[in-house]
């Protein structure tokens, strides 16, 4: 175990403390929400969103007003008590240094916030015009949970370093290198741009079929709401066999939770490849830090590793973040001594309440005329469409993430985003060129919080135009829309997007 016995003796009692107190949540009702609907409640065809449906705090009663380098890492002012210090203590997990014993055989990371920089995304990396990636491998087939089948030896993810003389090395499955080719190209009023198309070039030999796919970390911010957005509000915003002949389409994931032991609603990941922030943090211990947990208790590299399918039953009752003290204590029944871990639960789990309790930045020149010119122009090149401007979470949510109207700017769905962003792997019902609705609040605090503006699943992107160039497939009428715009207009919408 790597937690101290204050720790240790400290979270469960927190966590009992933090379900037994009343945790009143504030309902913003700042300016009415008036988006047309249909009678099925999904988003009618042309929708005209009106100024109210992008008003109000990002993030309701968990907004945040700091804009400096730590504005993405800041607890939700919704947070009270012991609930403050769970959270707490659930950053020191995620900011801790782990021992090269305890990492070891192989990892990707030593902490968590090595990929997640002050809360946000992927840091540069050695090279400073390549972002810091990790490698996603599968071979054709399903693993037995429905999932990417595990390359044989490897598992689900390269993972690069292990222990040589002492010190950290490079291991048997080697690193990725990354190459760019730039492609040349212009907007309709002849203002050239450049979109850099990258290729990844494994060092170690991978078996015959092996599917390799490039991530960079995502930041966390608002995640805890995102979880609490009702399933049936995520489904209802799909289209996926195009009724209303918009050319936007967009579908749920359906993937695997190891506690409930059954297929689930994907939320989070690029692919919407995990259930719950749970599932998410102990698969990132597991498979970027080479860390087990009683939740997945094998190293991820083995047979049954960075999984749960065949694993201990954990059942667990549904809800997120307040089963959290249920199924602190299933878990530690369900752990054998048999398999000692390298950390236990309530490290994983204050790293999960850590995760879900981070507020939200609040919006920034909302009043400025460009601002808003960008807003209508962010509509009209349908990137609304996904991009959902708002969204409502379930009033029975805990610790102030409750009843609230929050401004993500996603819909949690998959979307074919064309052959150019596709890394033709599969992942669960996500084909290869399907990815979620990547959130846009705190978009614009990426250099404040990261040092850099890459963006897409693989950093390929340097700025919020080339991001929007890059789309294709259901955002071929987005990326045409704004090709064919002035550069005044052009400016105006990426004038909006950083606004977030």
């Amino acid at each position: 175990m790597t937690h101290s016995t204050t720790l240790r003796q400290g979270c469960l009692a927190l966590l009992s403390s933090i379900m037994l107190s009343a945790c009143e949540t504030t309902q913003d009702n700042t300016g009415p929400l008036s988006t047309t609907v249909s009678q099925d409640g999904k988003a009618a065809p042309g929708t005209t969103y009106e100024l109210a449906d992008f008003a109000g705090p990002s993030g309701g009663s968990n907004t945040v007003n700091q804009t400096d380098a730590l504005a993405l890492n800041q607890p939700s002012p919704a947070l009270a008590g012991a609930e403050v210090q769970y959270h707490t203590m659930g950053k020191g997990s995620f900011e801790q240094v782990f021992s090269l014993q305890q990492l070891a055989p192989l990892w990707n990371n030593e902490k968590c916030s090595g990929c997640h920089v002050n809360g946000g995304r992927s840091p540069l990396g050695s090279d400073p015009l390549v972002p810091q990636l990790l490698f996603r491998v599968s071979v054709p087939g399903v693993a037995d949970d429905g999932g990417p089948n595990p390359v044989p030896g490897i598992g689900g993810q390269i993972q690069p370093f292990v222990i040589v003389n002492g010190v950290r090395g490079i291991g048997p499955e080697g690193k990725v290198s990354t190459t760019y080719a730039e492609q040349l190209r212009a907007f309709a009023d002849g203002q050239p741009y450049s979109l850099r198309t990258p290729t990844y070039t494994p060092s170690a030999t991978l078996p015959p079929g092996t599917m390799i796919s490039p991530r960079i970390g995502q930041q966390i911010a608002g995640l805890g709401l995102l979880e609490a957005v009702p399933e049936q509000d995520i489904v209802a915003l799909a289209d996926p066999t195009d009724k209303d002949h918009d050319g936007i389409t967009g579908r749920p994931n359906r993937v695997w939770d190891a506690a409930m032991q059954q297929t689930v609603l994907g939320r989070f990941g690029w692919k919407a490849n995990q259930p719950n922030l749970l599932q998410q943090a102990a698969a990132a211990f597991n498979g970027d830090l080479g860390i087990t947990s009683p939740f997945f208790p094998l190293e991820s590299d083995v047979p049954g590793g960075g999984r749960n399918k065949k694993g201990p039953g954990i059942k667990l009752p549904s809800g997120g973040l307040s089963s959290l003290t249920a199924a602190a204590a299933m878990l530690k029944t369900s752990a054998t001594s048999t398999t000692p871990t390298d950390i236990d639960t309530d490290a994983l789990f204050s790293t999960a309440f850590y995760t879900g309790t981070l507020g939200v930045p609040a919006t920034r020149n909302s009043s400025d005329p460009q601002v808003a010119a960008g807003q209508a122009l962010f509509v009209a090149a349908k990137c609304a469409a996904c991009h959902t401007p708002v969204l409502h979470t379930s009033s029975a949510a805990p610790y102030g993430l409750g009843g609230q109207t929050i401004h993500p700017y996603t819909d949690l769905l998959l979307h074919d985003m064309g052959p150019d962003l596709a890394d033709n792997r599969p992942d669960f019902l996500a084909t290869g060129s399907e990815w979620r609705t990547a959130p846009l609040w705190g978009l614009g605090l990426s250099v404040t919080t990261s040092n850099h503006t890459n963006y897409l699943h693989d950093g390929r992107a340097r700025n919020v135009l080339e991001a929007v160039m890059w789309h294709g497939g259901e955002g071929d009428f987005s990326r045409n829309y704004v090709a064919q715009l002035s550069q005044t207009d052009r400016n105006a919408l990426v004038a909006f997007v950083k606004s977030l």
